[in-house]
């Protein structure tokens, strides 16, 4: 499969933005002076899509690793994984 074109990216992009209430039509085309403009924020996005994604899809998650949490008790009894008092400080507690 080849890679998307430009104008095929935009296209995704504006209907992306579209879906979540964006448009691009209130910034000017091509204006250098503006700290914004449709040229530039495409091209941004487009160069985003396509080096994020492959990187995204290839992420494995270590299953050793352990997420942090805000709350870490709540999130432990509703996930099954409710740490001991041994675990807390790393020595058994008997």
């Amino acid at each position: 499969m080849a890679d998307p074109t430009d104008e095929q990216l935009d296209v995704f992009i504006r209907a992306r933005l579209d879906l979540i209430g964006v448009s691009l039509d209130d910034l000017p085309v091509d204006d250098p002076k503006a700290p914004a403009d449709q040229v530039r924020i495409l091209a941004s996005l487009r160069t985003f899509l396509r080096r994020v994604p492959p990187d995204i899809s290839a992420f494995a998650m270590d299953s050793q690793l352990l997420i942090p949490a805000l709350y870490p008790a709540p999130l432990g009894v509703w996930t099954g994984t409710e740490p001991t008092a041994a675990d807390s400080r790393g020595r058994d507690t008997q």
